[in-house]
């Protein structure tokens, strides 16, 4: 889903505003991260807090991989089950966090591994549904008109922006990098190229599906992939869409199952992760079904007042309190 704040055709705008909004964010991040490259935030938020409130930061952040974790598995079981409707959704949120614990098991190489499988097929086949799709596209669509003012594209901005600062999960994952010189330009490229995503997957719904489309519609990818059709000879190649969105789903879901477990395992001053790895599959398993009873649920919790409320605090908010208190310490103590 590209759209929850009522956009319409200028949706596209509102990935330009969510984008420039999130490098500022991810500045902010890798800054902070920076300055303690051998640490996560787990770890260092207690320095700069003190150790009873950086450790209840850290618990914030674990809290936070956890909910992530659940809303990727919900998302890739919700796609799975308008395929097969007579399969238990239980049935496959299960077998997704056995394959994810498997990985998260085996660590960040075999989850970077898999990333490097992955991440040029989810890329090939959105390509492949913009380019397929060029004559199906009304371009008028999207004039950007502004009938209702400025409102609706920033709300739909800030409403995308918890999506792109899903990057703070580098406050964890930096340590771990080889090579922490071009961490900065890595992560800031990387959100440009997620903006550039979402602003052309954007410009692609709105232009073949129409204004509405990203209000009314689920998957509106996916309608858009069954909308090709070139010399009525290649059509009906949704199943791409279906390798992309799952690919999608299961990277972040066994990214944040990792995350979530090794910084349960810091948290808890702990020297091994593995008795941990059920116990978290467990957590996100029924999170998963008890937060989000219904599709329309899932969907209502994209909101800016249910998880913006609670992502934006978290992706941008403690870092710029741990980053300001550190700068001010630091002044202190010189």
């Amino acid at each position: 889903m590209i759209s929850f704040g009522g956009a319409k055709h200028y949706a596209w705008l509102s990935a330009v505003l969510a984008t420039i909004l999130g490098l500022a964010g991810g500045y902010l991040m890798i800054t902070l991260g920076l300055r303690y490259p051998s640490q996560t935030v787990i770890q260092y938020s207690q320095y700069i807090l003190g150790k009873w409130l950086g450790r209840f930061v850290g618990l914030i952040y674990i809290i936070f991989f956890l909910l992530i974790a659940a809303l990727a598995t919900r998302d890739y079981a919700e796609l799975y089950l308008l395929l097969m409707p007579e399969t238990p959704m239980a049935a496959f949120i299960a077998v997704s966090l056995l394959i994810a614990a498997y990985a998260s098991v085996q660590g960040l190489a075999v989850i970077g591994r898999a990333a490097e499988i992955l991440v040029p097929i989810i890329f090939f086949s959105i390509v492949i549904g913009i380019l397929f799709n060029t004559p199906n596209m009304d371009l008028l669509q999207l004039e950007l008109a502004l009938d209702d003012g400025w409102r609706p594209a920033m709300v739909d901005a800030v409403t995308q922006l918890p999506f792109i600062g899903i990057a703070v999960s580098w406050l964890f994952f930096l340590p771990s990098l080889r090579t922490k010189a071009d961490a900065r330009k890595t992560l800031l490229l990387s959100i440009a190229v997620l903006g550039l995503v979402i602003f052309l997957v954007s410009i692609t719904i709105v232009s073949v599906l129409g204004a509405d489309a990203p209000v009314i519609s689920n998957y509106q990818f996916f309608w858009v992939f069954r909308a090709i059709n070139i010399a009525n000879f290649i059509q009906r190649i949704e199943s791409l869409f279906l390798i992309s969105w799952s690919s999608t789903s299961f990277l972040m879901m066994t990214l944040f199952y990792y995350a979530a477990s090794a910084s349960m395992k810091q948290w808890l001053g702990l020297k091994n992760r593995l008795p941990l790895i059920l116990p978290i599959g467990a957590v996100i398993f029924l999170l998963s079904i008890v937060l989000f009873p219904s599709y329309m649920e899932l969907r209502q919790s994209f909101r800016l007042d249910r998880f913006g409320l609670i992502a934006l605090p978290i992706e941008f908010g403690i870092p710029l309190l741990l980053l300001g208190v550190d700068y001010v310490k630091a002044k202190m103590q010189r």
